[in-house]
């Protein structure tokens, strides 16, 4: 019995008011929520119902608010309950380098309110990260945290950035902007931030004139490339030509209609300085230039990416070095996938307007017809033979100028060593150079002599012969009445 009177009922304001009014009130008549209370200033009415009615709604409120995260909450203070919410990934240092880009295109109009993170529950500082751009440059941008901004002019103007990091490392980016949003940037609702700051980083971002490669690192231009160089002087006026000729056409081109892509192959045994050729016409180019080699394209759609962004950054240099080493230029080797990706991006659908592609190879002979004998993807295959006797000389010269020499080593021997070494590339020659400097260090001789270097040219001779002694390159064949290749 005593858990019956263990507590005694309790009564609301409005309840002791009722009971009150119901002892007053005539038998039948309905009971009345307004309340007249005797005050010093006078006599006031209280609608008991509408009072219990808002108490409600105010402790359903903040039951809903508190069980918001931290961050929802910081952020309804700010923009309001009612927002929209604007999302974009991007993949590694791409990413990296667009969410620098939003902290200059948003700086001129707005500026930041509060920035922060929340960790657990708990507001902490933002992170922070450091990366590398241009020769050593180094910059800090925001990898997680959020951003309260207003602008500089309408303080009534608000919006919310969301910058997080995944744990792939592909970069995250929100923006928030209330419903009844009047937020301009840049003239522009801010509901699109986001495509704008796209379409502004490929316009005026870090990689528009840049030379880069696939992985966004960046690449020093530098024209001293020119003196490192043994021409053919056939081959340097056929590349000035359609290359850099070809860019100050491009707009003159586009302008009346005419395709303004191009595309040169250029070919030649290993060692000849393809390469090298490549990132000196990087060098002289005043436009964007991309560099991707074999072993940055590990699959499907990265053939595709290259020309996307190629065709964002435009006008472009498209350099694609050693191609046939990635399977996409000879269909008898093998049926690559990649072979038909290649071909759709140079001429599919979406025309490369402002692209001019140079792709290097070891193998003229083994490029597919449908690549070569086709105006569109490619124009032109240039040829990068052996270097001849004055090629050599330079190449030596060049060479061994920057090192301690003897001086039994006149200029008649270099021209002797350039006679004799018919038939190798550049790179040969640098071994030729190398091992003279080695072999000198290990008779412990200060400068390099003319025995060390005809010593070392016999023995490159002898090495250069046994790297072609190799079992030719057979293509593999189709068993008959079976569904597997032999070799």
């Amino acid at each position: 019995m005593a858990d019956d009177y263990q507590h005694e009922e309790e009564f609301t304001m409005e309840q002791h008011y009722e009971q009150e009014l119901e002892a007053e009130k005539p038998e039948g008549e309905p009971l009345s929520s307004i309340v007249e209370i005797q005050t010093p200033i006078g006599s006031v009415s209280v609608d008991m119902k509408q009072f219990d009615d808002a108490k409600i709604a105010i402790a359903s409120t903040r039951e809903k608010i508190s069980s918001l995260p931290l961050g929802d909450q910081m952020m309804n203070g700010f923009i309001g309950s009612k927002h929209k919410r604007d999302s974009r990934y991007w993949s590694g240092k791409l990413g990296v380098l667009m969410k620098m880009h939003v902290d200059k295109y948003l700086a001129e109009e707005f500026e930041v309110v509060e920035e922060f993170m929340i960790d657990q529950g708990k507001i902490r500082a933002a992170v922070y990260e450091t990366i590398e751009l241009y020769e050593g440059q180094r910059e800090r941008f925001l990898a997680v945290g959020t951003r309260f901004y207003k602008s500089k002019t309408n303080p009534e103007q608000l919006f919310v950035t969301v910058s997080t990091v995944d744990h792939d490392g592909d970069q995250r980016f929100s923006v928030y902007t209330p419903t009844e949003s009047n937020v301009l940037v840049k003239g522009k609702n801010a509901d699109e931030l986001i495509a704008q700051v796209e379409s502004d980083f490929y316009q005026h971002g870090f990689l528009k004139g840049a030379f880069f490669d696939l992985r966004y690192s960046f690449i020093t231009r530098d024209k001293s490339i020119d003196e490192l160089i043994a021409w053919d002087e056939d081959v340097k006026e056929a590349l000035w030509k359609d290359i850099i000729g070809f860019q100050k056409a491009m707009p003159k081109l586009r302008e009346c209609g005419i395709p303004n892509s191009r595309g040169v192959i250029l070919a030649g045994p290993p060692g000849t300085g393809k390469t090298m050729i490549a990132k000196w016409l990087a060098a002289h180019s005043d436009i964007t230039c991309i560099l991707i080699s074999a072993e940055m394209i590990t699959g499907r759609n990265d053939i595709k990416s290259c020309f996307e962004m190629a065709r964002k950054l435009s006008p472009t240099l498209l350099i694609i070095e050693d191609i046939d080493t990635a399977g996409a230029l000879d269909r008898r080797a093998s049926d690559h996938p990649l072979l038909g990706e290649f071909l759709q991006s140079m001429d599919g659908v979406v025309p490369n307007h402002g692209v001019i592609t140079l792709a290097t190879t070891n193998h003229s002979n083994k490029i597919d017809p449908a690549i070569a004998d086709r105006p569109g993807r490619f124009d032109r295959i240039i040829e990068v033979g052996m270097p001849g006797k004055e090629q050599r000389f330079h190449i030596f010269h060049h060479l061994l100028k920057k090192l301690d020499l003897a001086r039994n080593v006149t200029l008649e021997v270099k021209e002797k060593l350039a006679k004799t070494t018919e038939g190798l590339t550049g790179a040969w020659i640098r071994a030729i150079v190398q091992d003279s400097f080695i072999l000198a260090l290990s008779q412990d001789k200060e400068k390099i002599g003319k025995e060390h270097l005809f010593a070392c040219m016999k023995d490159v001779m002898e090495r250069r012969g046994m790297a072609y002694r190799v079992a030719p390159y057979t293509p593999p064949q189709r068993a008959a009445k079976a569904d597997v290749y032999v070799q």
